[in-house]
Formats: C-alpha cells, sequence, structure tokens
C-alpha cells in the first residue's frame, strides 16, 4: 500500500534522526590561560577563563566533566583549574581528550593570554617551555571529532589560521597579524558573548560560533571607536580549510563564515517537544549544513548553477520552517 505524503515526510524525518547526529553529539572544551606577567593582567585572564567556564557548563549545557581548564600557577590552587598550563600538561590534556572523543563530537578549544611571534611560529606564553601553533596543530589533529573550534584570543595570535586551518574546523584569532602584539580586548567580549542574550543576533534561542564571533569583533570594533583609538587588533574567522581568515567586514562577500553559522554551542531548546518535532530540527541543521557547505564553493561553481541548487534548498527549508510551525501550534 502506498504511503500518504504525511507519512513518506514521517519516514524521511525519522531516517534523519537515526544518520543526523548533531542532537546527540556531545561537547568537549579545553581552556587554558597563559602566564599574566602582572597581578592585575594575571586577575584579568583568571576572570576570563572562570567566566568562559562558568558559561559552557551553565546556560551553554557543557558537563562539568567535559570541560577542562588550564592555568598559570597563580591559580593553580582554585577548584575550577585541572592543572597548570605548562607544555607537558597541555599535551597529557589532550591526549586524555584523544580518547575520549567519537567521530560524533565537537571539540572548543579556547587560548587567553600573551602572545608572540618569531617570524615563522606563534605562542601564547605559558609556564617553562611554550608551544607553538604547529605544536597545537598536531595535538588537535589527533583529535577524532566532527568538528574543532579553535579560538586563540591573545595577541599575535594570526598565523594559528595557516597553522591550524582544515575541513570541518573553525579558527578565530584576535589579530590578523602576527605583529599586532598589544594586550587585546577581543577576548572580554568573546567570553561575554558566550552568556549575553544580546549575542544570540538572530534571535532564535541558539548560539552560533558566527554569532559569537560577529559579536566579540564588533564589540571589539566599538571599543577602539569609542575611545577614539586607532584599533590594535582585528579578529579573523577561517572555517573554509583554506587557511586565510576573513575579517568581520569582509564577511558578507567571503567564502568563511558559513561553517561557524551551523556550529552551535546552544541550539534551541527542544525541552517538551514531541519527537516529530525533534526530528524536523535535525532535518533543518542538515539542510543549513547543506546550504553551508554550497556557499563555500561558490566561487569553484558556474554563477547558475550554484543559484538553481540554493533555490532548491532554500525551498526545502521553508517547507520545513512551515512544518516545524505547525508542529509547534499543535502542542
Amino acid at each position: 500500500m502506498a504511503l500518504s505524503a504525511t507519512a513518506r515526510l514521517t519516514v524521511a524525518l525519522y531516517a534523519c534522526l537515526v544518520a543526523w547526529p548533531c542532537l546527540a553529539q556531545t561537547q568537549y572544551a579545553v581552556l587554558i590561560g597563559g602566564l599574566g606577567g602582572s597581578p592585575e593582567y594575571t586577575g584579568t585572564l583568571r576572570q576570563y577563563l572562570f567566566d568562559a567556564h562558568a558559561a559552557l557548563v551553565g546556560p551553554l549545557g557543557f558537563e562539568e566533566s567535559n570541560v577542562t581548564v588550564l592555568s598559570e600557577p597563580a591559580t593553580a590552587g582554585e577548584p575550577v583549574v585541572d592543572a597548570i598550563a605548562n607544555a607537558e600538561n597541555i599535551r597529557a590534556a589532550f591526549t586524555a581528550l584523544a580518547g575520549l572523543v567519537t567521530p560524533q563530537d565537537q571539540v572548543y578549544v579556547v587560548l587567553f593570554g600573551h602572545g608572540s611571534f618569531d617570524g615563522r611560529d606563534a605562542m601564547l606564553n605559558i609556564a617553562r617551555r611554550d608551544l607553538s601553533s604547529a605544536d597545537y596543530a598536531l595535538l588537535i589533529n589527533a583529535l577524532p571529532a566532527a568538528r574543532i573550534v579553535f579560538v586563540n584570543t591573545a595577541s599575535a595570535s594570526a598565523p594559528f589560521v595557516a597553522a591550524l586551518s582544515a575541513p570541518e574546523r573553525v579558527v578565530i584569532t584576535a589579530t590578523r597579524s602576527g605583529t599586532q602584539r598589544n594586550q587585546t580586548i577581543f577576548p572580554r567580549f568573546f567570553v561575554e558573548a558566550l552568556s549575553s542574550p544580546s549575542a544570540d543576533l538572530d534571535r532564535d534561542g541558539s548560539l552560533s560560533v558566527l554569532e559569537v564571533f560577529n559579536y566579540a569583533a564588533i564589540q571589539t570594533a566599538g571599543h577602539f571607536e569609542g575611545e577614539g583609538l586607532l584599533a590594535t587588533e582585528h579578529p579573523l574567522i577561517d572555517d573554509t580549510g583554506d587557511g586565510e581568515g576573513t575579517r568581520l567586514e569582509q564577511l558578507r562577500d567571503s567564502q568563511d563564515g558559513h561553517l561557524a553559522a551551523v556550529t552551535f554551542l546552544r541550539r534551541p531548546s527542544l525541552e517538551g517537544a514531541t519527537k516529530m518535532l525533534t526530528a524536523m530540527q535535525q532535518s533543518k541543521e542538515a539542510i543549513e549544513h547543506e546550504i553551508a557547505a554550497l556557499k563555500a564553493r561558490k566561487s569553484t561553481m558556474n554563477v547558475d548553477a550554484y543559484y538553481d541548487e540554493l533555490e532548491v534548498l532554500m525551498l526545502r527549508l521553508a517547507r520545513l520552517n512551515n512544518s516545524m510551525d505547525r508542529e509547534r501550534g499543535s502542542l
């Protein structure tokens, strides 16, 4: 007997529920604080780390056991800190993480502190021997995660883009070059974005990595403008794997940003939702991921073919959104 249109939709959505594991994935985070260098900045870095940890295990819903915090010796005795941030402990943390992460999971790595650049490699200044951007690349390349988001909020952080860029990876830095060495403002607003309702720019209840980047970059630029100062840092984002970061004002015409837009620190709440609505949400994310991948390929495609494919995907998304609205209305 032929299935009705409603039955076919139900079958398709439940198939998506099995095939698209986004809502079932586990999220891990590693927060690393470098050397403060002064009591004042040591206190600032401590606050960044603790506020980021609080946001991740609080409103963003990460399991506390899945968030690792490494910090400088001055904060080593505090409950939130798992170990001192030195080369040995950082390597050990990533080795342990590699044994936990599955190909369905997401990993977030965030660096806070002072950075340096020797003309070839960029580094975060930590206790004893620093690790370079190339060292961090080796550590995260060993993680079998579905997606990795690496954020270096330190000065001179831009070379991390070229070193860490890869498919299914989002790399964010506070500066556009290794020569931007001033203490950065970007981490203040990055951490703020993790818990601020204002960072949810489209007001849909979710929080994407792109929204966090946009909020922090906008606020950073606004800080310098408000103080009447020439900006000494220009944040970059790369998520195409081409090793070329993009500044906020260039995103509209760039291939970057599409993967970050469908990488969620927090998804819309599905508490109390029906199985059908949950499956619809997963299908929506699958279509959004297809759209992001298509937009990333735009420059390599025939213009007519690109817009034909985009139209099909946008129509699918619009129909699904209408179905989701009807399903919500029936609750």
